[in-house]
């Protein structure tokens, strides 16, 4: 092998590494990212919660009307849904949150110790609710991160199954 492809093959790995540590730090950054505005969504108060869902109920009721208008089919009337899409939320949180966790951190931490971190996370998000004006601990939100965090490393798993 001469010293032209002894330096083009150094030249390679180098390059090969570098995108690779890029691409791991994009993905750390990301994963922080959707910490953060977890935390954010998560422990805005209550009376914020209530301003925002008077400004946007108008214009869901109206989309509704409109959906109404020409859908064939008749729709059950729905009371209390704000509870089941609370869970949602926290389900579709913390999913995003494992997915992107395991991308980051996989090959340095491992699994296990991913999701104690997220149930950690979530659980400290839910303590501190209780110290926000309008909002509270509960133990369905805390089984929803679960949930979601579970969702999302199964859907991890499922993608590098998929990927070999």
């Amino acid at each position: 092998m001469c010293i032209r492809d002894r330096y083009e093959q150094q030249v390679h790995r180098v390059a090969a590494k570098r995108t690779f540590r890029g691409r791991q730090g994009h993905a750390q950054q990301l994963a922080c990212l959707a910490l953060a505005l977890t935390a954010i969504a998560l422990l805005i108060p209550g009376p914020v919660i209530m301003a925002v869902q008077s400004l946007i109920e108008p214009v869901v009721d109206m989309l509704r009307d409109w959906k109404n208008s020409w859908w064939p089919w008749p729709v059950a009337e729905t009371t209390g849904s704000s509870i089941a899409i609370d869970k949602i939320v926290h389900v579709f949180l913390f999913l995003t949150c494992a997915l992107l966790a395991n991308r980051a951190w996989e090959p340095a931490l491992n699994k296990p110790v991913i999701v104690l971190i997220l149930l950690i996370f979530g659980a400290t998000t839910e303590w501190l609710q209780y110290y926000i004006p309008g909002r509270g601990m509960s133990l369905g939100d805390m089984v929803a991160n679960a949930f979601g965090i579970v969702a999302g490393i199964t859907t991890w798993q499922l993608y590098l199954h998929r990927k070999r």
